[in-house]
C-alpha cells in the first residue's frame, strides 16, 4: 500500500510513542520540568481529574515563563495551554499530521473516547514510522524533490 493511502486507514497507535510525561494540574512547575527533562521530552500533558486539562511545552518554558520570579513553584496550570487540541486514539495519521501542520504543533496528545490520555505524537513519531515503513521508499530520495544527483557524493 502506497503512503498516501496507508497514512489514511492506520491508526495513530500504530505510530511508536515514547511515553507521554502526565502531570496533575495541581503539579509545582519545578517538578514537571524536572519530569520532562528526566524523560528526555519537550512536553507534558496536563490532567485534571484524569482527564486531559492541558499541554505544557519546552517553547512554554522559554517564550512565557523564563524570568517570572516565582514562576517554578506555581502550580503548572497557571501556565499551561489550556485544552489543546488533539486526537482519539482510532483517528487516522493523516488527520493527525493535518492537525500539526495546521496547528504548528510538534507534539498532539492522544485521548480515549472519554478524553484520558493515551499518548503523546511527537513530530519525530511520524519520520521514525516512515523510514521502518518506507525506507526504501523515503531514504533513496534526492535531498530536493524531482532531482538526482548525476555526480556521486562522498567516498
Amino acid at each position: 500500500m502506497e503512503i498516501e493511502q496507508r497514512v489514511k486507514v492506520v491508526e495513530v497507535m500504530a505510530l511508536d510513542m515514547d511515553p507521554a510525561v502526565v502531570v496533575d494540574v495541581d503539579t509545582p512547575l519545578v517538578e514537571v520540568m524536572g519530569r520532562m527533562s528526566a524523560a528526555k521530552t519537550g512536553c507534558s500533558l496536563v490532567t485534571r481529574d484524569g482527564l486531559l486539562a492541558g499541554i505544557i511545552t519546552e517553547r512554554d518554558v522559554t517564550q512565557k515563563i523564563y524570568g517570572h520570579d516565582g514562576a517554578l513553584k506555581q502550580p503548572v496550570s497557571d501556565w499551561m495551554t489550556p485544552d489543546p487540541e488533539c486526537v482519539v486514539r482510532t483517528d487516522s495519521i493523516r488527520r493527525t499530521v493535518r492537525l500539526m501542520q495546521r496547528g504548528g504543533f510538534r507534539n498532539v496528545p492522544v485521548v480515549d473516547e472519554e478524553g484520558r490520555v493515551v499518548g503523546c505524537v511527537r513530530h519525530k513519531d511520524f519520520i521514525n514510522y516512515l523510514g521502518e515503513h518506507y525506507a526504501e521508499r523515503v531514504m533513496n530520495l534526492p535531498p530536493e524533490s524531482g532531482k538526482a544527483h548525476t555526480v556521486r557524493e562522498g567516498a
